[in-house]
């Protein structure tokens, strides 16, 4: 069935589907406080697995969650997981709208392990493209000799296990289907965090000592229904994300929607700014600014090389 290109349609879903991650990120860090991070991380991926059931039944697709390369899928589940748990871990640790920047060089990672593992060639003006953004990410980070805040690293090497995965995707979507990988992400999410579950969940390893890693280490509990309600609601809008991504790149045109997710830092910028009035430095808008244009110019580079190396098929 062909597939009718429809890049307007397409910029909206992006921008709802960006949307939806900025408040899934946002509700994250408010109730980081008060319950465990692994907890966050297994009911996103049950009901992203409920929700992705009754998805393919509407649309009478085949549910097919066997893969073709077994080796490789839980490679890539696992580096997933770790990714996003340092990722959402350092919500805690950084403003909002500083993890969201850093993060947005996953595309510069992609693009130098396509070089590596693809063998795809770059050429000179995308190496001054990869220096502009990662100069960026340095005046994000802003490191201080006497006062490095490591946390700062955790969204960088998330992008970079992030990327990774998105090159093992392209090896495995040559037999494994999308939904298929989709499953293969949340149950791999379900079984870890379950597993952590069972190792620290009775809250026997939080105490004062170790307070700065109070996301980790909290007792599972469901007993305040605020949090019930926000563990639902990050659930449903990664599902949302989801669909709504996948679609805007089903119907768009890549380099013209992919550079619509930078929409995601906006609303992280004015969102950390409202509910814990945190933003970037001069510096770091300097660098933010760096990395918007290096990564539009990446897009751009693709459309003219037919190069494709940035994801288009997103599962974050």
């Amino acid at each position: 069935m062909e597939i009718k290109e429809n890049t307007p349609k397409a910029i909206i879903l992006i921008i709802v589907g960006m949307s939806a991650v900025a408040f899934q990120d946002t509700v994250i860090k408010y109730i980081s406080s008060e319950t465990n991070l692994f907890l966050i991380l297994l009911f996103r991926s049950l009901i992203g697995i409920i929700f992705l059931l009754i998805f393919l039944k509407i649309k009478k697709i085949p549910i097919i969650i066997k893969t073709h390369y077994p080796i490789l899928t839980i490679i890539r589940g696992l580096m997933f997981f770790i990714a996003f748990t340092m990722y959402f871990f350092s919500l805690t640790k950084l403003s909002l709208a500083t993890a969201v920047t850093l993060f947005f060089v996953s595309p510069f990672f992609i693009t130098i392990l396509s070089i590596i593992f693809l063998k795809e060639t770059i050429g000179f003006r995308r190496w001054i493209t990869l220096i502009i953004g990662f100069t960026g990410v340095i005046l994000v980070m802003d490191p201080q000799i006497n006062n490095f805040n490591i946390y700062a690293t955790f969204p960088l090497i998330c992008a970079f296990f992030y990327a990774l995965t998105m090159i093992i995707q392209k090896r495995t979507s040559l037999k494994d289907n999308l939904y298929s990988q989709v499953f293969h992400i949340y149950i791999s999410a379900a079984l870890l965090s379950l597993i952590m579950g069972f190792l620290i969940g009775n809250g026997n390893y939080f105490d004062a000592s170790n307070d700065q890693f109070k996301f980790i280490f909290f007792t599972w509990s469901l007993n305040n229904i605020n949090i019930i309600f926000a563990l639902f609601f990050i659930g449903i809008s990664g599902f949302v994300a989801f669909l709504c991504i996948f679609q805007a790149y089903r119907i768009g045109s890549p380099p013209s929607v992919a550079p619509f997710e930078y929409i995601l830092i906006l609303l992280s910028l004015i969102l950390s700014w409202v509910i814990w009035k945190e933003t970037l430095t001069f510096k770091g808008y300097i660098g933010l600014i760096l990395i918007i244009f290096a990564g539009i110019y990446t897009f751009i580079r693709e459309k003219h090389k037919h190069v494709h190396v940035t994801l288009d098929q997103p599962l974050r």
